[in-house]
């Protein structure tokens, strides 16, 4: 716990998260804190409840001391592991020659270098998961030992006399509500005006707010029922200012998205994905690709010189959801579109290991025999225009018959330069399929980071209606 809530503030900087995102490292803080922390803190509730509803002693004291070192040691190993896979990923994916160029241009060497921390990470983990097995055999055996508890039990409930209730009224506008009121409009303030005026509402701002906690802790007392007491008393009225408190924090995040997306759509850059990109979407998002692939170039020298310019807002501003990622197994695939052609994707999703013998991506041939009925994609377009994609009507009609042509065309190719047997339906002998998953995802890589030409678009489409 104490490493965690540290970790998350330290995560917080820029310097440092710049270094730590999208590597295994935050993989090592999550897994600390929600298996060292809420894990073992878990067990210590099921050790100490099921003696309780079964009426007996626990069966093995000396086994639940055993399952919790074990966990504390696996739990150590784990997290010290991704930490120096975090970090060694961090350095060599910024490190650069005399030159200026990248000193790892491979991103699979960087995979190389942390793959003992993998193993590492294999055997803690099972150090872990055994203790978990331990304690649910302990469990089940203190169970099978007693019986279960069914008792009444008496509970004394104290209650403030009714001279002593605050009315409601003033709990809503006691003093720290009217402090914090005060102090938003303050640092509303701030942002409405520049230099010295700005300067001095913050300034005010912080001493009212050192003012307002001076004035409550001089108001406590033995025989004074504190505002904080009186509010928790009070289910009703605490869930009213809890409900104001979100509604104004949703509100202020909501509201200018809302206004702002229309204007967005009208002056952006992108293109809708064509249909047979958004099936391969589907399925980029279906196979799970966003695990292990990010879609996100940070501002930094050694990102754009690995994977191409700088992200931004309007590269995604179609997507729904985002693929933005959060770890980098792989690498980023922002704008690897027309990086490589249909083939090298073909072979790389049937045999990873054919491109890159180091690779630790799991092979997908079956995606190249999977169909997909493009009757259905229609359907999908609505949907994205529902929620404001601006597709038109004569696209969403011919979204049947503009992805099959789609589809044709790279599997034409792709049969062209490699030979593999191409059919219209899976059968005996057949390699890939037209309308394949496989046929899709390519489609989707190719868009990632190219937005076609409006005339060219326009041309390709006004071909795609005629027919």
């Amino acid at each position: 716990y104490g490493m965690s809530t540290f970790e998350g503030p330290l995560l917080s900087i820029k310097s440092v998260s710049g270094l730590a995102h999208y590597t295994d490292w935050i993989i090592g803080h999550v897994h600390s804190g929600a298996l060292g922390w809420n894990g073992l803190m878990a067990a210590g509730m099921f050790y100490w409840l099921v003696p309780r509803l079964y009426g007996t002693k626990l069966r093995s004291v000396s086994a639940a001391n055993f399952h919790f070192w074990i966990a504390t040691v696996g739990i150590l190993i784990y997290a010290i592991s991704m930490w120096v896979a975090g970090i060694t990923q961090g350095l060599m994916w910024r490190a650069v020659s005399e030159t200026g160029g990248l000193l790892y241009p491979n991103f699979v060497e960087t995979y190389l270098a942390i793959r003992p921390m993998y193993w590492a990470r294999l055997i803690s983990g099972l150090l872990y998961f055994a203790g978990i097995v331990l304690m649910a055999w302990n469990l089940i055996a203190t169970a099978r030992s007693g019986a279960p508890v069914d008792g009444e039990l008496e509970v004394a409930v104290v209650t403030e006399p009714r001279d002593r209730e605050i009315p409601w009224p003033k709990l809503i506008f006691g003093q720290p509500v009217l402090a914090s009121i005060i102090i938003m409009g303050l640092l509303f303030g701030m942002a409405l005006f520049d230099g010295l005026v700005s300067t001095i509402l913050a300034i005010a701002a912080v001493m009212w707010a050192v003012a307002a906690i001076a004035v409550s802790m001089r108001n406590r007392g033995d025989e004074k029922i504190s505002w904080h007491h009186a509010i928790e008393g009070r289910a009703g009225v605490f869930t009213v200012l809890v409900v104001v408190g979100i509604l104004v924090g949703g509100v202020a995040e909501i509201i200018p998205m809302v206004i702002s997306v229309p204007e967005t759509i009208r002056t952006t850059k992108n293109v809708p994905y064509t249909p047979l990109e958004l099936e391969g979407r589907d399925v980029f998002i279906r196979e799970g690709c966003y695990t292990c692939h990010s879609q996100m170039i940070r501002p930094f020298v050694w990102e754009t010189a690995r994977y191409g310019e700088v992200s931004t807002m309007d590269d995604s501003i179609f997507d729904h959801p985002f693929q933005w990622g959060s770890r980098r197994i792989g690498p980023d695939l922002a704008r690897v579109g027309g990086k490589y052609n249909d083939v090298w994707h073909y072979k790389h999703m049937i045999n990873p290991r054919e491109i890159s013998p180091d690779s630790n991506m799991p092979p997908y041939p079956h995606l190249s025999k999977e169909t997909i009925d493009f009757a259905d994609t229609e359907v999908k377009l609505r949907a994205m225009r529902n929620i404001g994609v601006p597709y038109r009507a004569d696209q969403i009609q011919t979204a049947e018959q503009s992805a099959q042509s789609a589809a044709s065309a790279i599997a034409a190719g792709i049969a062209t330069d490699t030979g593999v047997a191409v059919c219209d339906e899976p059968a005996e002998g057949c390699e890939l399929v037209v309308n394949s998953r496989l046929v899709a995802l390519i489609s989707y890589l190719q868009r990632l980071g190219r937005v076609p030409e409006a005339k060219a678009l326009a041309a390709v489409e006004a071909k795609e209606v005629a027919q």
